[in-house]
Parts: C-alpha cells; sequence; structure tokens
C-alpha cells in the first residue's frame, strides 16, 4: 500500500482515503469536516499534557476518551451526509 490520500470535498469535507495496489479500488478511511478537524487538532494538544508529570494523569485520559468519542460521533455523521448524500 501507498499510503492514504486526501481529497477535497466540497463543504469543507475531506476524504481521506487509499488504492489498493491489487485490485486498485478506492478505500475510503473517513471523512472529516472543519468540526472534527477542530476535535482533532485539540485533542493533540491534550495529549501534549501527558508528557507532563504533574499534570492529573487519569484526568487528561478522562478528557482525551471524551474528545475521541465527539470525533467518532463527528466521522459518523459526516460520513453519513457524504455517502448517504444529504449534504452536511
Amino acid at each position: 500500500m501507498n499510503g492514504f490520500q486526501t481529497a477535497r470535498l466540497p463543504g469543507a469535507i475531506e476524504k481521506t482515503y487509499f488504492i489498493c495496489p491489487h485490485c486498485k479500488h478506492e478505500y475510503v478511511a473517513f471523512y472529516t469536516d472543519l468540526e472534527v478537524r477542530d476535535l482533532q487538532a485539540k485533542i493533540r494538544r491534550v495529549q501534549t499534557k501527558l508528557q507532563n508529570p504533574r499534570v492529573d494523569q487519569t484526568a487528561t485520559l478522562k478528557q482525551i476518551k471524551d474528545i475521541q468519542a465527539q470525533i467518532k460521533v463527528g466521522m459518523d455523521r459526516v460520513r453519513a451526509a457524504v455517502e448517504g448524500g444529504t449534504g452536511v
């Protein structure tokens, strides 16, 4: 596999996918919109807190888990809108 590619779709949506080198079929990994990308940036910022030994690790891990759940909901919403043809 040559890695993931990104394509911009209408409505500030990005599709991340790869093309199988054997069958040449396009497989979509996920879709994101501005909200999901903001949450992804937020989780990266929160994850850097884990490097600080003075930070409450349990609370930080809970915050990360909560953001991950929000990202999943957002990605599912965008996928349904794109693949279901309802628009975002």
